[in-house]
């Protein structure tokens, strides 16, 4: 076999160790953008919140200790928002924001509720009762907490992502919109929202129609696999380039040999 053979057959079995690489690429590349979710204990889960997903219906303590069901707030829109009593900052803000963006929105108080559920169990109903008063939350809105498993069974349900930090907890700012059969209809990360946010999610959780919102999720997908497969094209390009200039190397390395031979 020629020196110009072995030059062939090992430029071909370079080709084909590439192009096998680059399919795995391309494959990892589909499955994670196209299926964002997280192996916990061995199970698949998907950790954003699910539009259209019907809440646990739990049984909750009130201020006053009542127990309750979350069945009582069906019937009208329900903004849930996730808080804990000890909490000086991120919690503090989010009741704020959502107490100012209300009064800046066109939404009906007496068409909807507010619920402040707290995923602290060590959270009392009279430390529900004296935070209701420290951060003067309007008494139409209700507050409550739950049994350490039903707190986890509601969290989960809207895809709500919180942990121990100490002796305080690290958690993500999720504000939920609940439609009157206490499904998710809308959701909102941060506390940049507005009075016109409010307005869209109640509408949306009233039953109007959110065509980017129930695409958003395949918009966004499509959107970076798009995005990954160009950055995958252009380094299948730059290392086609630096292949191309080793093989042209190669095959002159090969040609002055031959002709060395020759004389």
């Amino acid at each position: 076999m020629t020196q110009m053979s072995l030059v062939s057959n090992c430029r071909m079995r370079r080709t084909t160790a590439w192009k096998a690489r680059f399919s795995l690429m391309i494959g990892s590349v589909f499955l994670t953008t196209l299926f964002p979710i997280q192996l916990r204990g061995g199970i698949l889960e998907d950790l954003a919140p699910q539009t259209g997903k019907a809440v646990a219906s739990i049984n909750w303590i009130d201020e006053t200790g009542r127990t309750r069901n979350l069945s009582e707030l069906a019937g009208y829109p329900v903004i849930l928002l996730p808080i804990y009593t000890r909490c000086k900052t991120a919690c503090i803000q989010n009741i704020a924001q959502l107490t100012n963006t209300l009064g800046d929105s066109s939404v009906d108080p007496r068409q909807f509720r507010v619920f402040l559920f707290s995923f602290d169990k060590t959270d009392t109903p009279a430390a529900l009762a004296a935070y209701r008063l420290r951060e003067r939350i309007p008494l139409g809105w209700s507050i409550g907490t739950a049994t350490p498993q039903n707190i986890e069974a509601l969290m989960e349900s809207i895809g709500f992502q919180y942990g121990r930090a100490g002796t305080e907890f690290a958690h993500a700012n999720l504000l939920v919109f609940l439609d009157s059969k206490l499904r998710i209809a809308k959701w909102i990360y941060g506390t940049g929202y507005s009075g016109r946010d409010i307005d869209l999610g109640s509408k949306i959780a009233s039953g109007k129609s959110d065509w980017i919102g129930q695409h958003s999720q395949p918009m966004y997908a499509l959107l970076l696999l798009g995005g990954s497969l160009l950055c995958v094209a252009l380094l299948y390009h730059m290392s086609e380039l630096i292949r191309a200039r080793q093989q042209h190397r190669a095959n002159h390395a090969a040609a002055a040999a031959e002709g060395g031979c020759g004389d």
